[in-house]
């Protein structure tokens, strides 16, 4: 049988595509890298549209670690870790990958020719050694993305340079001091230092930009259902004046419930935080034993958790208004540096993804099916809150393709969506119904980003 012809790429050859990135290019889904998810990585639907070759560093089902699970829908969402692990597949392919995402990495990572195991082990992210695998293949992942002779590259990174600060609630960072996000400045000149690298090595490349944390579900889910409880709270007891919560080791008041029950509240909850939701108004250390940390001094856990300023939410549970002004600030100069890279050279071109996100905020049809950024409903996002689903990764990678067509001519055709297969089951409920997740079994690798 004669196989089909691919199809026209303009003055684009995809040839040999190579794809860097973080966990938003391995293909990494409801916390973990599994084969299953793999298959649809934006980079591996784009390489089969084109009929190129594509390798990719795959694991076993349920993955490493092992998948997030939906176990139950109704009353509340029970997601559970699988408690086995995958295991690599093609650890002994005899190129580097083509697929060079690396779950976890920051911009400094691309280029960082630390030994990888070892950084595997003091980062507790065994990703590293999973992907790069052979030093003789080059100590980082430019270096062997370039040893790979591209002809076309994907780059969608510096994610993980804000991401890292927002996902801790302001409290870690990637920054010298270890607790902001990345500095612009040494952003701008990592990326420059990347892209330089590429442009020389005489490859086309498309650049993605950085989303909106305030746009994925990590960070919309838990807090409506907490308005949902503190409204009905504040108007039965007058005495509960708020929600308390730590900001920067301080205490502060939410402030006021509006007629509905709906918080006026400028602050994100994060997923993690899902846990202990559950436990306003209790007595309790959940928080502090769970993560082995003594409560700090004037905490006093016998008071009620969140509704008392002695136990108030912690402080790495919840994105403040300076803190979420803090992430906005660095989203938009890493993207305004992406942006000038994009313009610089007719061989780069850009994917605005942080503008494409944003249409899905009230849904938005593609091939017959809704999408939107609600947690598991939206079909958008995994159960992890930040990575996309399989048809989430479909979508991007005909972001990548309108792309790759209207920039270099290139007549690829479109990946259809509603082939690719959901990730999550979607009920027939309304979102008044839908009540705050249960996570269980989860672990600090589980929500690697």
């Amino acid at each position: 049988m004669t196989a089909p012809t691919p199809p026209p790429t303009g003055n684009a050859n995809l040839t040999t595509l190579v794809s860097i990135g973080n966990s938003l290019t391995a293909g990494y889904q409801n916390g973990a890298l599994y084969e299953s998810a793999q298959m649809y990585s934006f980079g591996n639907l784009i390489a089969q549209q084109v009929q190129s070759s594509y390798a990719q560093p795959l694991v076993s089902d349920p993955g490493i670690p092992g998948r997030l699970e939906l176990k139950a829908l109704s009353p509340s969402p029970v997601i559970e870790a699988n408690s086995t692990m995958g295991q690599p597949l093609n650890s002994t392919y005899a190129k580097p990958y083509n697929n060079l995402g690396i779950p976890g990495a920051i911009l400094y990572d691309i280029t960082d020719t630390t030994d990888f195991a070892a950084k595997s082990l003091a980062r507790k992210n065994p990703y590293f050694s999973l992907v790069l695998r052979n030093s003789n293949f080059g100590k980082s992942i430019l270096q062997q993305a370039i040893a790979l002779n591209p002809t076309f590259v994907t780059l969608w990174i510096g994610n993980n340079d804000v991401l890292g600060y927002a996902t801790s609630g302001g409290t870690k960072g990637t920054d010298a001091t270890g607790k902001l996000p990345t500095d612009a400045n040494v952003f701008g000149f990592l990326y420059n230092q990347v892209t330089q690298a590429l442009a020389a090595a005489g490859a086309k490349v498309v650049v993605a930009n950085i989303p909106d944390v305030k746009d994925v579900p990590f960070f919309t889910t838990v807090g409506p259902s907490v308005a949902a409880v503190l409204g009905p709270n504040m108007r039965q007891n007058p005495a509960i004046l708020g929600m308390f919560y730590q900001k920067n080791g301080e205490i502060v008041a939410s402030g006021l419930v509006d007629s509905l029950g709906l918080a006026n509240l400028n602050i994100l909850l994060t997923l993690t935080s899902s846990p202990y939701a559950a436990l306003l108004g209790q007595p309790t250390d959940k928080f502090y034993t769970d993560n082995g940390i003594t409560p700090p001094p004037g905490i006093d856990v016998s008071k009620p958790f969140g509704f008392h300023p002695q136990n108030p939410w912690p402080d790495a549970l919840v994105l403040d208004a300076d803190e979420q002004a803090t992430a906005a600030a660095a989203i938009a100069s890493f993207n305004a540096t992406i942006l000038a890279t994009a313009n610089s050279s007719n061989d780069f071109a850009l994917v605005d993804i942080n503008s494409f996100f944003k249409q899905f905020k009230q849904g938005k049809q593609i091939d017959g099916l809704t999408f939107s950024t609600s947690f598991i409903l939206g079909r958008l996002f995994g159960l992890d809150g930040v990575h996309p689903t399989s048809q989430g990764q479909a979508i991007v990678a005909n972001e990548f393709i309108k792309v790759i067509n209207s920039s270099f001519g290139a007549q690829i055709p479109l990946v259809n969506v509603s082939s690719v297969p959901g990730s999550t089951p979607v009920a027939k409920i309304n979102l008044g119904e839908f009540n705050m997740p249960v996570f269980k079994g989860v672990n600090d690798l589980t929500f690697i980003f």
